[in-house]
């Protein structure tokens, strides 16, 4: 029987992992890979006392820190959490392993939306990208496009202007609404990023790999690469055996301020919640990680 089980290796993850270490509860981090969407970011420039790192960077400090307070990492996907009679909790993973714990918490994050774009899973992988961090330097002195009009579009555009002949930035709307003041300073300094405002991608063409765009007004743009940055949905992806997990409408997980859910004993932290406003940050996310161990503590000792 395991202390606690932390499902998700993001920054609330590992911070629910370094809380319970310290409290003498044995955790065990069950995720296929560390760090969470944050380790895309080429540059975070708001976590405290770590200007300017990457969030592989951060990421790679987070494990560090929480493996030598004596973490357990399991490289594995979890398919399902079990209420058990005895209000403990089995997490079965996909290696065929039925773990028993008496306090789970729930990290798992987000997950990139979808555009929904014609031809957009045809070309996945193939100038359909849903990460600039990991495919940029592929389109090396190629004409992009970057769908979308929030910070991460803008980060987006960012890290492919260093290799892209041209960025073109997409957004539906008129004018750039979500998008924090430095951005928006910082686009302007930029030479080879444009932006068509009040339009769509609604078919993406080409034979083996993407040629070319048509947008909603019908204009045709050719271009090797589209980049897809329009926002993020909750991420739950296994099953629940013998309790309902209350989510709001949009499928985040309803938590009070000690990050329980509607389930004793079963906790969520991160942006996978409908804490902390959902303001998306690491700082946000490390402190509900944090929270969630302390409740889950005290939980364990039956206060």
């Amino acid at each position: 029987m395991k202390d606690i089980i932390i499902i998700g290796a993001g920054p609330a993850g590992m911070g629910a992992a370094i809380y319970a270490q310290r409290y003498g509860m044995q955790a065990t981090v069950i995720d296929q890979k560390t760090g969470g969407i944050m380790v895309e970011n080429p540059e975070v420039e708001n976590y405290p006392g770590m200007p300017g790192k990457s969030g592989s960077d951060i990421g790679m400090a987070m494990q560090t820190h929480t493996e030598q307070l004596g973490a357990e990492f399991l490289p594995e996907k979890v398919l399902a959490i079990k209420l058990n009679t005895d209000k403990t909790f089995t997490v079965k993973t996909d290696w065929d392993k039925e773990l028993q714990a008496k306090t789970v918490v729930i990290a798992t994050g987000l997950k990139r939306r979808k555009l929904g774009a014609k031809n957009e899973e045809k070309f996945s992988g193939h100038g359909v990208s849903y990460c600039a961090t990991c495919d940029a330097a592929f389109f090396k002195d190629k004409m992009v496009v970057v769908v979308g009009g929030g910070d991460s579009a803008a980060v987006a555009a960012f890290i492919l202007c260093e290799f892209a002949k041209k960025v073109t930035i997409i957004y539906r709307r008129d004018k750039f609404f979500r998008m924090k003041p430095p951005y928006l300073k910082k686009l302007k300094s930029k030479t080879n990023i444009t932006t068509i405002f009040s339009d769509e991608v609604v078919e993406v063409n080409g034979k083996d790999s993407v040629e070319s765009i048509t947008l909603k007004s019908g204009k045709t743009m050719d271009v090797q690469g589209v980049f897809i940055e329009i926002g993020f949905d909750p991420q739950l992806p296994f099953a629940t055996e013998g309790f309902t997990l209350e989510t709001d409408e949009k499928g985040f997980i309803k938590v009070g301020a000690d990050q329980m859910t509607n389930v004793p004993g079963l906790l969520a932290a991160g942006d996978i919640t409908t804490a902390s406003n959902k303001f998306y940050q690491i700082v946000t996310a490390v402190s509900e990680g944090a929270i969630s161990a302390d409740t889950a503590h005290k939980y364990w000792l039956g206060e």
